[in-house]
């Protein structure tokens, strides 16, 4: 049974993806706010990026795209961990698989910004190794 709609003052009615929408929403619920660092796979950048930049625009979240390998080297993030902290994330989205979920969870650690899991990407992707933005 689906919720009532938000009310006309939220910034994410009409927004194209549902699934966003209510991402976003239950980011803010939860108390989470950007800016965003979003660690993807090839596979997860393009279907979702247009999706992420239209969800975090409309509540004003700037936001940044870095992609990575399913399983990322250790290299790769120690690299991402110093962009995270010089962007100054307030929480990291990872849309990718578990192995590079679990790495980007060791890699934020107690103290970094709270890590959550785009929907629907719980199995591997593949995907190279390239920084975006």
């Amino acid at each position: 049974m689906a919720g009532p709609p938000p009310p006309p003052s939220d910034p994410l009615v009409g927004a194209a993806s549902a699934t966003a929408a209510g991402f976003v929403a239950a980011l803010v619920r939860d108390g989470l706010a950007g800016p965003v660092f979003v660690v993807a796979t090839d596979d997860s950048v393009g279907a979702a990026a247009p999706v992420w930049a239209e969800a975090f625009a409309r509540i004003g979240w700037r936001h940044r795209v870095r992609v990575l390998a399913p399983i990322a080297e250790g290299a790769e993030i120690a690299d991402v961990a110093a962009e995270i902290v010089g962007f100054g994330a307030g929480v990291i989205v990872v849309a990718a698989g578990p192995d590079l979920v679990a790495a980007v969870r060791r890699m934020a650690g107690a103290e970094g910004p709270p890590v959550v899991v785009w929907p629907g990407l719980t199995r591997p992707v593949d995907g190279n190794a390239a920084p975006a933005d």
